[in-house]
């Protein structure tokens, strides 16, 4: 019994009364991850969290995996708590919080290294070119005090021409060696076309695209997923939650909220239930800041209990209502604007600033952007991008609005 119990306070209530709401990432300073953080050490779950065979690695992991923008060295006790309750995948990379992500995990490695052998343990890195990765790798590991990983990644990956025959050596050099058993990349836009391309490449292991009851009702998404699996490539759910670039009053969202509070899940449960119905998914991998994230995540991969067919037309009518503040990074923009227009990269920075609550994260990266970029954002005509846009998003009121908030 927690001490909120004690007190008779069930974790629904305070998550209802807090506005901390099931996997809508509370910060990791927030009430829920202060209160409670003493306690996770000692939490533990009585349920087994189902496992899924991570494409042609062979590896079972849990569908529920554990994202790693956290300052891991101020909060290990989470970790603890995430293998205590069987979410042993943890996903970071070498430019979280500057390093403290990964080092945060090398800390609790140092503590608990009878765990190393229990976590699937993935980060990447945002070099593209041999030297780079070499560089980037060697540092992950000494921060994380380990010897390997189990799955590298390219970061954000922006192009299929840079899976080039040099980095296809550098992954087979880096496993004969056993600092990588696997190899793979993440990406946030122009999805489908490159994962299709990756997919015949036949060297890519697994891969971690954006997805989410948003982007699955895509066409072209569908296509290059069922492409993906059929080839045997692992695939890994991010950005599940499918959060907004603004928060605008949404009346569907109330009621989807409304709706499925009463049928015993959250919103976000529900969300996270839209990705596993995919079997095609291995795992879904949400940054968890709080015990009481955690646990309502690890409740819902564990009650055994599946969306209706009511339940997945609610959120696909969500979906629907509220796509024009939902970029999917399709780049039908940049054919017009321009790929240096970097539209969709300002989308997923507002989307990290209000859906997730990332606001450091948020301004840092757009602060790397160029200068003459950044100047001349909110004054361009995006008139034909709006044109183009499958989600009729209002991009120039959302180009003033990410320097007005971000700049």
């Amino acid at each position: 019994m927690t001490r909120l119990e004690k007190k008779g306070i069930d974790r629904r209530t305070f998550l209802k009364t807090t506005g901390i709401g099931g996997s809508s990432l509370a910060l990791s300073t927030g009430i829920a991850g202060k209160i409670m953080a003493a306690e996770a050490a000692e939490e533990t779950s009585s349920n087994v969290i189902p496992k899924r065979v991570l494409g042609k690695t062979g590896v079972l992991v849990p569908i529920l995996a554990m994202g790693g923008i956290t300052d891991w060295i101020t909060n290990p006790a989470l970790l603890r708590a995430a293998v205590n309750m069987g979410v042993t995948y943890w996903d970071t990379a070498d430019e979280y919080l500057n390093g403290k992500s990964e080092l945060g995990i090398g800390q609790y490695f140092d503590k608990y290294p009878e765990d190393r052998k229990m976590i699937f343990l993935v980060t990447k890195c945002d070099a593209v070119n041999p030297e780079g990765m070499t560089k980037s790798l060697n540092a992950s590991l000494e921060r994380m005090k380990t010897d390997y990983v189990d799955l590298y990644f390219m970061h954000s990956l922006r192009s299929s021409e840079l899976l080039t025959q040099e980095i296809k050596t550098w992954v087979e050099k880096n496993k004969k060696e056993g600092k990588i058993k696997s190899f793979g990349f993440s990406l946030h836009m122009n999805i489908a076309p490159i994962i299709t391309h990756a997919s015949t490449l036949g060297w890519i292991d697994a891969i971690m695209p954006s997805y989410n009851y948003r982007t699955m009702l895509n066409d072209d998404m569908k296509k290059s997923i069922d492409t993906c699996s059929k080839a045997n490539t692992g695939l890994i759910a991010m950005k599940v939650m499918g959060m907004m670039s603004s928060q605008p009053e949404s009346s569907e969202e109330q009621a989807a909220i409304k709706s499925f509070m009463n049928s015993g899940d959250t919103l976000e449960q529900a969300k996270l239930k839209a990705v596993w119905k995919d079997e095609r998914i291995a795992t879904a991998c949400i940054g968890m800041y709080s015990l009481a994230v955690l646990k309502d995540n690890v409740a819902a991969a564990t009650d055994n209990k599946q969306l209706s067919r009511r339940e997945t037309e609610i959120l696909h009518k969500l979906a629907e209502n509220t796509c024009d503040h939902y970029c999917l990074g399709c780049m039908k923009c940049a054919s017009v604007m321009g790929a240096g227009s970097r539209i969709p990269d300002v989308m997923r920075y507002m989307m990290y600033y209000n859906g997730y609550g990332e606001r450091d994260y948020a301004r840092g990266l757009f602060n790397k952007l160029p200068e003459s970029l950044k100047k001349d954002l909110a004054l361009k005509d995006y008139s034909q991008a709006e044109a183009l846009c499958p989600q009729h998003i209002n991009i120039g009121q959302a180009m003033k609005e990410a320097v007005r908030i971000l700049g």
